[in-house]
Formats: structure tokens, C-alpha cells, sequence
């Protein structure tokens, strides 16, 4: 910092505060006074310069400490840019509740660890961020623009939970190829109003995003292809989507939990997991909808296929395209499971059972289940309650246990060339 600049009041309390380890806080007693959306109308005596704030996070005047627990600021406006791009800051900081007149910006900084929570942003710039501990963008932060993540690394978690985003440019997130060594958290109120991309992320805990909105009609929503999580990836209990929710080529080391969740992109695709490879189970069930197509072409499910109560719509086009889909477990479409529009496992590979017992099938006019030239380990149970509105076929399919379709409501099943039993 070159010269000798004028410092004010609350400039020298947070100089004071940060050589004292405190919280330099300037929030009011009456709440309704601190929201960082009318930051711009607070009085001065809340203002701290970004020079400064720079100064301190920077360590480029020697004569102001700053003891390791970093640097805290409450209740503030910060004016002018901060720009910490490039910067070594060797504390962790936390900006709560405050307002920022300019985009941060942390691209290519070292950090141990960045609090924002509340606090409110035109935009964030973290590109090739270095975080040795969690990132929290929580607890009503809240950006206009873009948050720029791509290649940045943070070894702990990303936090995103109660964050709204508008996105303003075509992007909330921009975080591809990012490494998480924790967590990633966009759940309880999060709410994004353009496409959230996580293309090609690394994450080391959860993807989870229960109670987390993501909206951008008509286009993609939530973009994760080829994703790797090596716990369990959560879109469920009040998770919504408009647009489509991509996870092509993902890697996801566990499950997949989807129970009650909401997928919409009517015409176009809902949910897309084309050659994903999930590596325990995956449930689109009790009340999971989807009102355009569920895409899982090419994926491979180490367990089962659970589908139970789910409720996929997409007429006159497919509710589920599956096919070349390779799952070692079983298929469970039973029991209040419900499609409109056709269900295609041509050429799956199913290591248990096929189970449709209960399940209705929808398709006037056209296929409403099709497992063509498919492999089915065990029994393809097509019991009491299915019915199919539609032609089902099974032609040129190996099923090596009984089929069952005794008790079903079906108006033509195509079975030529069937195989059925070990031989």
C-alpha cells in the first residue's frame, strides 16, 4: 500500500480489532438496519475501504498485525474493488453480513479458509482458488453475477447452503474442474436462478443438494457431467429443477438419492445420466417426478434400479430411455410406479429381476415398455396391477428365470425370439 492515507473511525477500529483477534463488528441492534441488499445506503460510519481491507488481508503494511485467527468483519460496506488476485493470505477470512459495492475478487489467492456468510456481491471471481480449509458462501450470501470456481481447490467443504444466486450473464456457478476434498453443499433454501455448472469436479464427500432450487427453464439447470463424488450424490426431499439436471459420463462411487425429487424440462430432457457409472444404488422413487425424459443410456448401477413410486412423464416421447444400460442389481418399476411415454431397456443388462408388478405404463398407439435384444439374470415379473397402455416387447430377449404376467393388463406383449430359462 503506497502513501500515508487518511484513515477513518470505523477504518482504525477494524485495524484495531484484527491486532486484538476480535471481530471488527459494525452491525446494528435493530436487524432490519443490516441487510447488505441496502448496504449502499448505510451510513459512513460502516464504510471501510477496500484498500485497507486489502491491506490487512495482504500483510503489505508491516506496521498493522493481525493475529492468526484472521481477519474478521460484520455489518460492514466495503467501497472501491477488492482485489485480492494472486494474494498469500495465511488466515482464514469472514465477511458476515456485509456489502460489497465491487466484484471480489480471489483468483489464483491462497487462503486457509473464506467465510462470506450473509454478506452480498455484484460478483465473485475465485478462479484457481487455493483453500487449505472450507469455503462458505452461506447463510444468505448473496451474488447478482457470476461465482467464478473453476480449478480452484479446496480441501475442505464448499458451501453454498441457503445462498441465492441470480446469475446474471448466463451463469450462478462456473466451478468446472474444481477439486473438493469435502463436501459440496447446495441445500436448505439454496436457490440459483441460471445454470450451475460443475463439469469435471472432484468432490471427496457429498454432492448434496436436498431443499435446493435450480432454475433456468429451457436450458440446463444443473450441469455436473462427469462429476466424480466419492460419497453419495442427494437430490431429494424438496430438491427442484427447471431445466435439465446433467450428469453424463459422472462418476458417482455410492448412491444416488433422488426420493421426492423434482425434475422439470417439459419436451426436452429432465434428468440425463448417459454412461454414468454409480457405484452402489440408485432411487428415483416415493414421489420422484420427472416431466420430460430420464435419460440413463450406457449407465452402469453396481446395485439396483429402484424406481418404486416414481412418477416420469414425458407423452408421446420417452419417460425413460435406458437403453445399453447395465445394471447388476435388480429393476424395481413396481408398486405406484407410473410412466407416460415409453419406457426403453433395449439391450440392458439386468443381473437380478425385472420387477413391473403394480407399475402402470403409458403409451397409447405406441411402445409403452420395450426391452428389446435385453439380458435379464432372473425373472421379469410382469404381476397383479401392471398394467401397460401400449404394446410391451420382449423380443430377441434372454431371461434366464421365469416370466411372469399372470394377473396384467396388457393389450399386445411381443415376445419373438425370446429366450427364457438357463439354457
Amino acid at each position: 500500500m503506497s502513501g500515508a492515507p487518511i484513515l477513518t473511525t470505523p477504518e482504525l477500529r477494524l485495524i484495531d480489532a484484527a491486532a486484538k483477534g476480535e471481530v471488527a463488528d459494525f452491525s446494528m441492534i435493530d436487524s432490519a438496519e443490516d441487510d447488505p441488499a441496502g448496504g449502499v445506503s448505510w451510513s459512513p460510519q460502516r464504510s471501510v475501504s477496500a484498500q485497507v481491507v486489502h491491506a490487512l488481508a495482504t500483510g503489505s503494511n508491516p506496521s498493522w498485525k493481525i493475529r492468526p485467527i484472521g481477519l474478521r468483519i460484520a455489518g460492514a460496506r466495503i467501497t472501491g474493488v477488492l482485489d485480492l488476485a494472486d494474494a498469500e493470505i495465511r488466515f482464514p477470512i469472514a465477511f458476515v453480513k456485509c456489502c460489497f459495492d465491487s466484484e471480489l475478487s480471489l483468483r489464483n489467492a491462497s487462503v486457509k479458509s473464506v467465510f462470506l456468510g450473509g454478506s452480498t456481491f455484484p460478483g465473485l471471481d475465485a478462479r484457481s482458488l487455493r483453500a487449505s480449509s472450507e469455503v462458505q458462501l452461506c447463510d444468505g450470501f448473496h451474488v447478482l453475477g457470476t461465482i467464478r470456481l473453476d480449478h480452484a481447490t479446496i480441501d475442505g467443504n464448499l458451501s453454498f447452503n441457503g445462498a441465492t444466486l441470480n446469475g446474471y450473464g448466463g451463469f450462478a456457478v462456473l466451478a468446472d474442474d474444481a477439486v473438493i476434498g469435502g463436501h459440496l453443499l447446495m441445500s436448505n433454501g439454496f436457490s440459483a436462478a441460471s445454470e450451475v455448472s460443475v463439469r469435471r469436479v472432484r468432490i471427496g464427500g457429498l454432492f448434496y443438494c436436498s431443499h435446493g432450487r435450480f432454475e433456468n427453464s429451457g436450458g440446463v439447470a444443473l450441469a455436473a457431467d462427469q462429476v466424480t463424488v466419492n460419497g453419495n450424490m442427494v437430490m431429494s426431499n424438496g430438491f427442484t429443477a427447471a431445466g435439465e439436471v446433467s450428469l453424463r459420463g459422472a462418476r458417482l462411487r455410492r448412491h444416488l438419492y433422488c426420493a421426492h425429487g423434482t425434475f422439470r424440462n417439459p419436451g426436452g430432457n429432465a434428468f440425463s445420466a448417459d454412461g454414468a457409472g454409480i457405484g452402489g444404488r440408485a432411487f428415483l422413487v416415493e414421489w420422484f417426478s420427472a416431466k420430460g425424459a430420464v435419460r440413463l443410456a450406457d449407465a452402469r448401477i453396481a446395485g439396483d434400479l429402484h424406481c418404486v413410486g416414481g412418477i416420469f412423464q414425458n407423452a408421446d416421447g420417452d419417460a425413460i430411455f435406458a437403453n445399453g444400460i447395465k445394471v447388476d442389481g435388480s429393476v424395481r418399476m413396481h408398486t405406484r410406479f407410473l410412466a407416460q411415454g415409453a419406457v426403453r431397456l433395449d439391450r440392458a443388462t439386468i443381473g437380478g429381476t425385472l420387477n413391473c408388478s403394480g407399475g402402470r405404463f403409458e403409451n397409447s398407439g405406441g411402445l409403452a415398455l420395450s426391452a428389446e435384444g435385453a439380458s435379464i439374470g432372473r425373472d421379469v415379473i410382469l404381476g397383479s396391477g401392471f398394467r401397460a397402455d401400449g404394446a410391451v416387447s420382449f423380443s430377441a430377449a434372454k431371461i434366464n428365470g421365469a416370466f411372469e404376467s399372470e394377473g396384467s393388463d396388457c393389450a399386445e406383449i411381443v415376445a419373438d425370439g425370446v429366450i427364457i430359462g438357463k439354457r
